[in-house]
Order: structure tokens, then C-alpha cells, then sequence
């Protein structure tokens, strides 16, 4: 689901010096079809080193579904390859479990994107995808802001189709390197 978006992540981390490793965050991750496909994704590139990558969410029941990867026919269906499919998950009674080695791609973190400190370090790339669309105005800004503080200066942010930053906050502006992402706004940052 969504090949284009991934597309993209994939310009943005094969663009980071081998020098370090890169770091995605799946913020909002729900039952971790994000995470997990990123993991696949990069599991499949020989040319570049595996990303940390971080899975959150509010809903620790959403999370231990994303820990155990046991999807119906109907949720794998939407968007995976056959042959990933094949290749990343066993099918059991009719359902489908990813394989642990999937799995243990992705570290999953309970987090309010609101409340909860943030994650230690800075990150190449956050995807916060259809979240930000369920809190207010003013709670849009404060985690747009909390997000902005563990981006890289070079890093971006990936919002869903129908979410943006124009109005929202000055913390981000749309990225002049990849359409449709946004990156950090220092200017901004500096002259507050």
C-alpha cells in the first residue's frame, strides 16, 4: 500500500552516508503494516545498511498485534506483494504471522505523541501518516513541534495525503528535495 511513499523513504535513506546508520520512525504505527513494510523494504537492499526503525502508538493492544504480526487474509492482502508475502509470512489457519526475523526489524514503543518523552536521538525520516488529523489545532502544533526536535536538520517528515504543515506550524516547510515530504524549518526555529 502506498509503493510511492515508500518509494520515497527509500531516495531519502539511500541518500544517507554509509558513514551511520539511518534511523525511521513510524510514529502512530496502529498495527504495524508501516513498520513491518519498511523493515521488508530495506531487508531486500543489499546496497545499503539496514535503518534503526522505531514503531510507536497510543494503543498497546494495536501494538501487541504489531509485535506478533498476525494479520487476517483481508489486512495482508491490502498492498504486500505475493512474493513478499511469501517470503516474510507463514500462513496458519487461514491467517497470516510474520516471521520473527520481521518482526525483530522493528523495536515497538508504547507513546503518546502528546505526553510521552520523546525518543532518544535524531531521526532521518519520521513517518507520522494519518494521525495528526485526529487532534486539534493546537495539539497539532505541540507534536508537530515535539517531532521537529528529534529530526535531523537534513531529515523529513512524511504526512498522510490528506495532512500538511501549511497553517499548522512553522517548525516544518514543504521539501525542496522530495515532493510532498517537509523538512525542518531552522530559519524558523531560530529567529522564535
Amino acid at each position: 500500500r502506498d509503493a510511492a511513499v515508500f518509494d520515497i523513504v527509500e531516495q531519502v535513506v539511500s541518500a544517507i552516508p554509509d558513514t551511520r546508520r539511518p534511523r525511521i520512525w513510524s510514529a502512530g504505527c496502529s498495527t504495524g503494516q508501516e513498520p513491518l513494510s519498511l523493515a521488508m523494504l530495506f531487508a531486500e537492499k543489499l546496497d545499503h545498511q539496514m535503518p534503526e526503525i522505531l514503531a510507536s502508538d497510543v494503543s498497546e493492544s494495536a501494538l501487541n498485534k504489531a509485535r506478533a504480526g498476525h494479520y487476517t487474509q483481508f489486512e495482508i492482502q491490502r498492498g504486500l506483494p505475493i512474493r513478499r508475502m511469501m517470503q516474510w509470512f507463514d500462513s496458519v489457519d487461514g491467517d497470516w504471522i510474520a516471521n520473527p526475523g520481521l518482526t525483530r526489524m522493528v523495536s515497538f514503543r508504547r507513546m503518546n505523541l502528546v505526553a510521552d518523552s520523546l525518543p532518544i536521538g535524531r531521526f532521518d525520516v519520521i513517518l507520522c501518516r494519518n494521525v495528526l488529523l485526529y487532534f486539534s489545532l493546537d495539539m497539532r502544533r505541540a507534536v508537530l513541534g515535539r517531532l521537529a526536535q528529534v529530526l535531523r536538520p537534513d531529515g523529513v517528515l512524511v504526512l498522510g495525503a490528506g495532512e500538511t504543515v501549511i497553517g499548522q506550524t512553522d517548525a516544518f516547510r514543504p521539501s525542496q528535495r522530495y515532493r510532498g515530504l517537509y523538512e525542518p524549518n531552522w530559519a524558523a526555529a531560530a529567529a522564535a
